[in-house]
């Protein structure tokens, strides 16, 4: 499931943002191993997404069980609204080469970061089967293929525990800019069992007595045709 969202992710960026490649996006954290993998590179500006929270979206959760189409011979299925998880990303660039009079570094960072945001505010929802290869997407749940993915994109209060974050990846300490995203998907849960195909319905109508329904009492029966 998350892995679901992580490769909706990478595939909306790279689709979206120009002359951004498959090798310049990682998902682990920024530390100092990261750090040493972008230094290490010749040229071009890279994008960790880094997930740092889970947390059920309680707002979309509701007590009540989704009634499902009949799928077997007509029976009716229901099955419970599905847990929906929200998915914290904090995206930050990093460039493999330094600032010099000759390279603006830390603006291409920046450029970046501008061409991400707005190409999540252009995809809107996040849809897999609309970024994904039919080869990947044979991976996906089938529930989830169709499934619009809310975005979430730089919320009012940020993330309030950036100092934090930035002071677990390792020396020298880093801060970058960030930009905040939040993906909300659904729990794949099995399809539910069909119960019982009602055929028919049968009643029987008489006086009320404390013995056994009388001989003579009306019986319908309910039958399709």
């Amino acid at each position: 499931m998350i892995d679901t969202v992580d490769l909706v992710l990478r595939q909306t960026l790279l689709a979206r943002v120009p002359g951004l490649g498959n090798a310049q996006v990682g998902f682990q954290p920024p530390d100092e191993t990261w750090r040493s993998q972008v230094g290490g590179a010749a040229q071009g500006v890279f994008l960790n997404c880094c997930l740092v929270d889970l947390r059920e979206n309680r707002r979309l959760r509701q007590g009540a069980r989704e009634g499902g189409a009949p799928f077997v011979e007509g029976a009716p299925t229901h099955r419970r609204t599905p847990v929906r998880v929200r998915c914290l990303y904090l995206l930050s660039a990093w460039n493999g080469a330094r600032d010099s009079p000759q390279i603006a570094a830390t603006e291409q960072e920046h450029a970046l970061l501008g061409e991400v945001i707005g190409a999540l505010v252009a995809a809107g929802p996040l849809v897999p089967a609309a970024v994904l290869t039919p080869q990947q997407l044979a991976g996906v749940p089938v529930s989830l293929r169709e499934s619009p993915l809310p975005v979430e994109l730089l919320p009012a209060d940020g993330f309030t525990k950036l100092a934090e974050f930035w002071g677990t990846m390792g020396r020298p300490a880093a801060w970058k800019p960030v930009v905040p995203v939040m993906v909300t998907v659904p729990v794949p849960e099995p399809e539910p069992a069909a119960g019982r195909v009602v055929r028919s319905v049968s009643a029987r109508y008489g006086l009320l007595s404390d013995g056994p329904p009388a001989d003579d009492a009306l019986e319908i029966r309910l039958t399709p045709s």
